[in-house]
């Protein structure tokens, strides 16, 4: 029987150290995390992460290190939930996941995890820092690796966890692996409802464009109405690329729309686009 093999990618705060260890349990596997590893590096080198990232930039050797770790793990007979920004990488067999989440509830979360070498004052000042790690995590490893980590069609599974709670998350990682290992195809992207804004069309199955962070429905606006209206707490999208995602949100996506969708849903949107809030 092939070994499971599930690797898990995603944003900062997205939760990926406690689904991690849900699987662990559920599953019966090892957790492997190359998050802890670099925090264990930081704090022997009186380091912050965000610190430690930067210092990354002009110092490869510590991440040939941590790569050569996960390296091994493509090979060995073990299942495993691998916890690293770059098992999709170098763990191709895995089942590679993405867990994403809304800026600023990844941010309260950081800053209510009270980690000792992540201390912030502020929402807004862990959001802040959490997007300086993203970006320089991002520089690093496309200069080093030609990869871009942020590309989520890298990822087998894309799940929005900002609103949803870690034992469903790792509910739906479980159940989505289950799928791929029989071979059964499924939409990879699933999106809290609250993060889906009103801009296409009502026909088709339900696809979104990503602009600044923000997610547009471009078609089957009435599929992912009856599907909120169910309860559903998260909705299966594809992505659809557009040439301007941003002029298709500022043409499409208004305050006017966004009332009557949250009317029609029940569902507030839980950030609106800058465009919208002046």
């Amino acid at each position: 029987m092939q070994n499971i093999k599930i690797s898990l990618a995603g944003d900062l705060g997205s939760g990926k150290s406690t689904v991690g260890k849900i699987l662990e349990q559920r599953l019966g596997v090892r957790y492997y995390s190359t998050g802890t590893i670099q925090r264990e590096i930081a704090e022997g080198m009186g380091m912050t992460t965000l610190q430690l990232n930067q210092y990354m930039e002009t110092h490869p050797e510590i991440d040939r290190k941590i790569d050569d770790g996960l390296r091994a793990l493509e090979h060995a007979e073990a299942d495993l939930v691998i916890d690293s920004r770059m098992a999709w990488h170098f763990v191709p067999s895995s089942f590679s996941v993405y867990m994403m989440a809304d800026p600023l509830v990844a941010a309260a979360r950081i800053l209510g995890a009270g980690r000792a070498h992540e201390s912030f004052s502020t929402v807004e000042e862990a959001a802040a820092s959490v997007a300086a790690r993203r970006k320089s995590e991002a520089l690093r490893y496309k200069s080093m690796y030609g990869v871009d980590i942020q590309d989520l069609e890298n990822y087998d599974y894309v799940i929005d966890t900002s609103f949803v709670s870690p034992d469903t998350v790792a509910e739906r990682i479980a159940a989505h692996y289950r799928l791929h290992a029989a071979g059964t195809r499924f939409a990879r992207y699933e999106i809290c409802p609250a993060r889906l804004l009103p801009a296409g069309s009502e026909a088709g199955a339900p696809a979104f464009a990503e602009s600044d962070g923000f997610f547009y429905i471009v078609s089957g606006a009435e599929e992912i109405a009856r599907a909120i209206g169910r309860g559903e707490p998260l909705i299966a999208c594809s992505c659809c690329p557009l040439e301007d995602a941003a002029a298709f949100a500022r043409e499409h996506c208004t305050a006017e729309t966004v009332a009557a969708w949250a009317h029609r849903t029940g569902v507030e949107p839980a950030r609106l686009p800058a465009f919208l809030r002046r």
